[in-house]
């Protein structure tokens, strides 16, 4: 009797559980792009396609670039036992790079993961004698936390708090300039040339630029505004604009998953809620509209050819936004689409776990085929 009231007391507990998104919902601005393309439509035979991958908070290392560059070719059709990615340091930065050109049949995809998280790795050992369960940037000797917490209370205090939003308070903070410095230089050394080529984007002599190489995007929470900040700022440096701003110019497709963008914001605006043009050495509110201007200024590339973005959120991370009804959108002169996701199954309809809701967009099988695949699907992709 009592195994058969345990079974049913746990058959109720699955049946109560739910993925209310397992089949994502779409929003665009405008309304009439409610479709876009993936990775697989940008591929060609004759030459390879640039993905740019900027992880967001929280404390990674070597597995996240493995990890994500092998998700997004399996999904492609790509053979997962031939990623071997090579590692370089970014010189000076405690960046380092992953990077690797992997074949597909339809044309063959040269990946870029900048791996940014050992520059705030240091800062956040502060907070380890917060954590009830030490992770692994903490010291093995550190003295452990003396009060009691609920289980859940604990796992977000110690992962969310203490690793992730410890990031972006970081960021936001003293360190942002010496954090965008350091990135600038990756970027530059990722995909400051076109294809893995090694020919410049600007010639030099007054040669006429190649054919741009198309360049996906694909960024993780806080890595979106890394990334842009970063790009931007490289636009308003003189010897090195008219790269940074022929990179931006190559990109057509920006993926965002679990991105911060509506929140970091209100870190760029006065307190009435105005927002002055950002003047020397400040960041603008919205990057990629600031690069759109500073591209048409220069007259580089199309006033008409600007990037779509897709930003993927699960309505219970609470640590992500949707962009399309956002005061963000409403001034962005450039496509957005939402794409509404589960990211792991609600409990009784009370809770999906917060840890799973922000970092499972990456092992979501609907995230990764739309990135890869588009929506609809392209024909034959992933096959």
């Amino acid at each position: 009797m009592k195994r058969t009231l345990v079974l049913s007391a746990t058959l109720g507990f699955l049946v109560a559980c739910s993925t209310p998104y397992r089949t994502p919902v779409l929003d665009a601005t405008p309304a009439t792009l409610p479709t876009f393309a993936g990775v697989a439509s940008l591929l060609k035979p004759e030459r390879a396609l640039d993905v740019l991958l900027v992880h967001g908070m929280c404390t990674q290392d070597a597995s996240w670039a493995r990890e994500s560059v092998t998700q997004l070719y399996a999904s492609l059709g790509g053979d997962p036992a031939r990623v071997a990615l090579s590692s370089t340091a970014v010189a000076d930065t405690g960046i380092v790079l992953y990077r690797q050109t992997l074949p597909l049949a339809a044309g063959a995809l040269n990946v870029n993961a900048i791996l940014w998280s050992p520059l705030t790795r240091p800062l956040k050992t502060e907070l380890c004698y917060d954590q009830s369960n030490k992770s692994g940037i903490c010291q093995a000797d550190q003295t452990a936390y003396p009060y009691e917490r609920a289980s859940l209370n604990r796992a977000l205090k110690d992962k969310l708090m203490d690793d992730c939003l410890a990031d972006a308070v970081i960021y936001q903070g003293k360190s942002r300039e010496a954090i965008s410095q350091r990135m600038q230089a990756a970027i530059l050394q990722a995909v400051g040339t076109g294809g893995g080529t090694g020919r410049p984007l600007v010639p030099d002599g007054g040669q006429v630029p190649p054919e741009p190489i198309p360049l996906v995007l694909i960024t993780d929470s806080l890595g979106s505004k890394v990334a842009f900040d970063a790009l931007f700022k490289l636009s308003t440096t003189p010897e090195q604009s008219a790269t940074a701003l022929q990179v931006f110019n190559r990109m057509s497709l920006i993926f965002m998953r679990a991105n911060q963008l509506p929140l970091l914001r209100l870190a760029e605006m006065d307190l009435d809620g105005s927002m002055a043009p950002p003047g020397p050495g400040d960041f603008p509110a919205d990057p990629i509209q600031a690069l759109i201007a500073q591209r048409n200024a220069q007259g580089i590339g199309k006033p008409t050819d600007v990037p779509t973005v897709v930003a993927f959120t699960d309505p219970n991370d609470v640590l992500a936004y949707t962009l399309v009804k956002s005061p963000f959108a409403a001034r962005a002169g450039y496509p957005i689409i939402d794409v509404v996701v589960t990211n792991a199954p609600t409990y009784l309809g009370l809770i999906e776990l917060p840890t799973s809701a922000h970092t499972n967009y990456p092992r979501n099988e609907a995230v990764l085929r739309m990135i890869a695949c588009g929506e609809p699907a392209a024909e034959g992709c992933g096959n």
